[in-house]
């Protein structure tokens, strides 16, 4: 399994002052087309995944905004886009099933109860009343529907989300769940507070540990840009968030879909191992690539240098 662990533990590169429009980038090539609809992502997802694999990518990151796609995060309730999340989950998860690795991939949500809702679905509560149909989750992880393992991050508890665990030891690494006969981890939305991407980076730490026979592990709707950017207050539990800050440079982006929202609408958007792109949503619903890239630019600098020079 070493071709799937190139280049861990050097963070993936930044920033990069190089750009162009379309017209005059050499390495773009042929340009992904932005997805029509979510059969169209979830196809470009699975190619994008399955070349992440074959390049030997360590640490995959795939964000996409679940309620639709132009809509930016907070646009949809917070279950809604989770249960959304799962769905489409599932289906970039079939890439795993072609390849034949899929029994040997585990599947990781936030919690116990994240994790029952995907294996088994929304029930009806005691007194016989069902829940709204939009928050209503499917059993897309059912064992008769997905071949591995289906797994929890940890058990939220005072001692965990107050780290509390660390200073008294008791504290059980996600690392220790992992099998040595699995071949890949999958990490859903680990967004609900810092602890559930403290247990992400034990997981890649532990891989970490065992060198060219480590496994890829893929982060869906982690929403890392957060705690790549100062979302987060330097001083907010910064013994936990600084490791993390530095954890999240590693991840290489082989999906990515954010959108800027206005009265001139944009989206940055990739699919691996194609470049960066930049595009202008315009008034006829058509979009404009205004610039690519080979390297992440960062929303932030999208926003505040990019976009002002392609209006």
């Amino acid at each position: 399994m070493a071709r799937f662990w190139k280049g861990l533990g050097q963070p993936a590169k930044r920033g990069a002052d190089e750009g162009a429009s379309s017209k005059s980038s050499s390495k773009a090539g042929a340009l992904t087309p932005f997805p029509k609809d979510y059969a169209q992502m979830v196809s470009q997802c699975q190619k994008a995944l399955q070349a992440g694999l074959d390049d030997g990518l360590g640490l995959m990151e795939i964000q996409f905004p679940p309620g639709g796609l132009e809509t930016a995060p907070g646009d949809v309730e917070g279950n809604m886009e989770s249960n959304l999340t799962v769905q489409h989950l599932r289906g970039i998860c079939a890439q795993f099933e072609r390849n034949k690795t899929a029994k040997t991939t585990r599947v990781f949500f936030p919690d116990p109860i994240e994790a029952k809702l995907a294996r088994t679905g929304t029930n009806a509560s005691p007194d016989g009343v069902r829940a709204p149909s939009n928050s209503e989750t499917r059993a897309w992880f059912a064992p008769n529907n997905w071949p591995g393992p289906v797994d929890f991050l940890e058990s939220p508890s005072f001692l965990s989300v107050s780290g509390l665990d660390k200073v008294l030891n008791k504290r059980v690494s996600t690392a220790k769940k992992a099998k040595e006969t699995e071949t890949a981890f999958v990490v859903a939305y680990p967004v609900s507070n810092v602890s559930e991407l403290t247990c992400t980076r034990e997981l890649y730490e532990g891989e970490l540990g065992r060198g060219a026979g480590a496994r890829p592990i893929v982060v869906c709707n982690g929403e890392l840009e957060r705690t790549r950017t100062n979302y987060y207050p330097p001083f907010w539990n910064a013994g936990e968030m600084a490791p993390l800050r530095e954890f999240v440079k590693v991840f290489e982006q082989i999906y990515f879909i954010h959108n800027f929202k206005g009265s001139n609408p944009a989206v940055l958007f990739r699919c691996y191992p194609g470049p960066w792109q930049v595009m202008r949503r315009r008034r006829d619903d058509s979009l404009e690539v205004v610039w690519t890239g080979e390297e992440y630019p960062g929303v932030q600098k999208v926003a505040l240098e990019i976009l002002p020079k392609h209006p």
